[in-house]
């Protein structure tokens, strides 16, 4: 459409041009025949001359403003397939990108679960290890051990399962984990009851994994030591945040409490000295209160943001 435009108003200047120079030309024949002739030849010849030269000034500064804006809308065609050009890159690139985070995000999926299925196997072990113990402790010991294999696999399957491959939901999973220890226990929750209030908190696997263990070994204790055989109680667990990223968890129960102090228990037992090597090693502090049951309280700070956002 441009290059028609362009050649039909050239075809126009270059008629009235044309037009301007017969004009000039017959009114000079005449006045050339006579002699000198009439003056007013001589100013229709200069005023035909001047138009002549206006147009012609017309024409030439027309193809110059022509020339530029071919000259810029070659630019801007050239800079809008530069920009066309760029974008193609940058959507392969954005692509590429997000090819490689699926296939890593698939291959650290793959690696929970293989890290789960590995620790389940290792659990299988030890389950087959009791039919060869005779000794009623040695059987004790080994189920303790599958109880914290089995609180580690959760953290990997859970992981496994959920899109946030680096946090886990830690509320939920100390449901699942209380729900296998009494399962483990065979505690019906007729008898001993459950309450579990969780803020929404989303812990990397290097806190959780001992934060769960932590919680693995109040728990059992409560189960296997604070109720009297058939008697009922409640077992309370509790994770909050604090101000500066601080992280609270209660286990606590209303059973028959410790038998003797803490300090004392913390020798015999080799559950409280995990809890206590597993503190010192997130930086974290222990309290326990004996009245009315058994109370214990750990403060963590968490080195990333608890919220979590699923």
């Amino acid at each position: 459409m441009i290059s028609r435009h362009t050649a039909r108003i050239h075809s126009i200047i270059f008629r009235c041009c044309r037009c301007a120079a017969a004009v000039l030309i017959m009114s000079a024949l005449p006045a050339h025949a006579v002699g000198n002739g009439n003056p007013a030849h001589g100013d229709i010849f200069w005023l035909f001359l001047w138009a002549i030269v206006f147009l012609a000034a017309i024409f030439f500064g027309y193809l110059r403003q022509n020339q530029m804006v071919q000259r810029k809308t070659a630019e801007l065609r050239r800079e809008l397939f530069e920009r066309q050009t760029a974008e193609k890159e940058l959507l392969a690139s954005d692509q590429e990108l997000r090819q490689s985070l699926a296939e890593k995000e698939s291959l650290l999926k793959e690696i929970h679960h293989r890290v789960k299925n590995n620790l389940q196997i290792v659990s299988s072990l030890l389950y087959l290890q009791e039919d060869y113990m005779k000794d009623a402790k040695g059987v004790e010991i080994l189920r303790e051990s599958q109880n914290r294999i089995k609180s580690m696999a959760l953290i990997h399957e859970q992981l496994y399962g959920t899109a946030d491959l680096a946090r886990i939901d830690f509320g939920r999973y100390i449901k699942g984990l209380a729900a296998n220890l009494f399962d483990a226990f065979g505690i019906y929750s007729t008898r001993i009851r459950l309450n579990v209030q969780a803020d929404n908190i989303a812990l990397g696997v290097d806190m959780a994994v001992p934060c769960g263990l932590i919680i693995n070994e109040l728990v059992s204790n409560a189960l296997k030591h604070a109720f009297l055989p058939d008697a009922s109680g409640t077992i309370d667990i509790a994770i909050h945040t604090q101000k500066a990223g601080r992280i609270t968890i209660v286990v606590a129960d209303d059973g028959i409490g410790l038998v003797g102090p803490p300090e004392e228990a913390e020798i015999k037992s080799l559950g409280l000295r995990l809890i206590d090597t597993l503190i010192a090693q997130l930086g974290g502090t222990l309290k326990v209160e004996v009245e009315n049951g058994t109370r214990f309280t750990i403060a963590l700070t968490s080195p990333e943001q608890p919220q979590k956002e699923f």
